[in-house]
């Protein structure tokens, strides 16, 4: 008789978030990939399920039983600030770039976009500053990604569009710093084009599938020979 599968803990659960996020700060998983993985660890109800979420990540896909340690990096926000501007000119960031855990991006009169979709986090959080001064900043993250909003902008626009679901726990945060002054500051979770396609898709496909067809036609009596 089959072994029923051995179901998981919460001390489970959190352990293999600590190991995403590791990964994530080696360079091994994007910023998309971890908000992906921690919400699939979050609902996982077995062991097995557990080690197939890790199973690229570890030694001969095993996850080890009892808690390694491996987590976040604690107080990595208190370090240097890496800061950028853009005075009359754009500054674009996107594709696989690897995130400080602090930074300050200045638009003066020019523009700054930056993509986390694809980064690499140095860590379970990072401090994004955006300061947008008779210019604009826009900030691109994955759909399950925890925004942190804090600031402003004086006689300006502050979008968020982070949609309307709670970030799974140990998603990765993100804590967005806004300020400026008439400027626009916009900061909106967006899958990449790829993923959207395939929503797209599978949304059409359901609709098909779901839409009820006519009854074919009576055919015609055949004419006596």
């Amino acid at each position: 008789m089959d072994q029923p599968p051995l179901r998981a803990s919460d001390a489970d659960r959190e352990h293999v978030i600590g190991l995403l996020r590791q990964a994530s700060v080696d360079g091994r998983l994007t910023v998309e990939e971890l908000a992906d993985r921690a919400e699939l660890a979050q609902d996982a109800r077995t062991y097995d399920e557990l080690t197939a979420i890790t199973a690229d990540l570890l030694p001969g896909g095993a996850l080890p039983v009892t808690p390694t340690g491996v987590g976040g990096v604690g107080g990595a926000l208190g370090e240097r600030v890496e800061r950028h501007r853009a005075t009359l000119s754009s500054l674009d960031r996107r594709g696989r770039w690897r995130l400080p855990h602090r930074s300050r991006y200045v638009a003066t009169l020019g523009s700054v976009q930056l993509d986390l979709r694809q980064a690499i986090m140095p860590g379970p959080e990072v401090e994004i500053e955006l300061k947008a001064v008779l210019g604009s900043a826009e900030l691109l993250v994955p759909p399950g990604t925890d925004v942190r909003v804090s600031g402003g902008n004086v006689l300006g626009s502050c979008e968020l569009h982070l949609g309307g679901e709670a970030p799974p726990p140990g998603a990765p945060i993100v804590h967005v710093v806004l300020a400026g002054a008439l400027g626009s500051v916009e900061v909106r979770a967006e899958p990449r084009l790829g993923d959207r396609i395939k929503e797209e898709a599978k949304r059409i496909a359901q609709r098909w599938i779901s839409t009820p067809r006519p009854p074919a036609p009576p055919r015609a009596p055949r004419p006596p020979r």
